[in-house]
């Protein structure tokens, strides 16, 4: 994919929250208990986040997690809750092929959740609730992702937005790869 896209949701909706509640780089990272150079990293739109960085990201800026995507989930009332870790989302006979790995959801507006595949492997979904909105952002390796017969190859760092109430895919190459998963319901709109 072009790599001279704008940045992605992620580092201007990070800077611009930042820069609402009259924190610096450095005393947002004091305050989530992470490192400058990741705020940083972040905001110009690199870094390979995990779950737990994103989430004491949000939690600092008393935002939800899917503002950080999207600029309309900005409502005070929305809970943040951790899903349960590592359930199994496909296997081959008794192989597991694509684990989610933890996962949030914004009171059933937004949900993120980390994609694990194994070396070629094929997740396939028949698709969301009507009008479910996702963005795939590639964390590594080589992953086809999106609707079936009009999907994208991710490298890391691209993101692919796309309606998820269609039957999709998500199909690593050789080396496997991670997807950052986010969901967003209708009713974040």
């Amino acid at each position: 994919m072009n790599q001279s896209q704008p940045l992605p949701p992620l580092a201007h909706n990070l800077r611009m929250w930042r820069e609402r509640r009259g924190l610096s780089a450095s005393a947002l990272a004091r305050e989530a208990g992470i490192s400058k150079s990741t705020v940083s990293e972040l905001e110009r739109g690199n870094g390979n986040p995990s779950l737990d960085t994103l989430w004491a990201l949000a939690k600092t800026l008393t935002i939800p997690l899917g503002s950080l995507f999207t600029a309309s989930t900005s409502h005070a009332d929305t809970e943040i809750r951790r899903l349960i870790d590592a359930p199994v989302i496909a296997r081959d006979g008794s192989k597991v092929i694509a684990q989610l790995l933890a996962g949030w959801r914004t009171s059933g507006e937004v949900e993120v959740a980390v994609v694990t595949l194994a070396p070629n492997a094929t997740r396939s979904s028949r698709g969301n609730a009507v009008g479910v909105v996702e963005r795939a952002i590639c964390m590594s390796g080589l992953i086809e992702v999106g609707p079936e017969g009009s999907s994208s190859l991710l490298e890391p760092g691209d993101m692919l937005t796309f309606r998820a109430d269609q039957p999709h895919i998500y199909r690593a190459r050789a080396d496997g790869g991670r997807l950052l998963v986010v969901q967003q319901y209708p009713s974040a709109v």
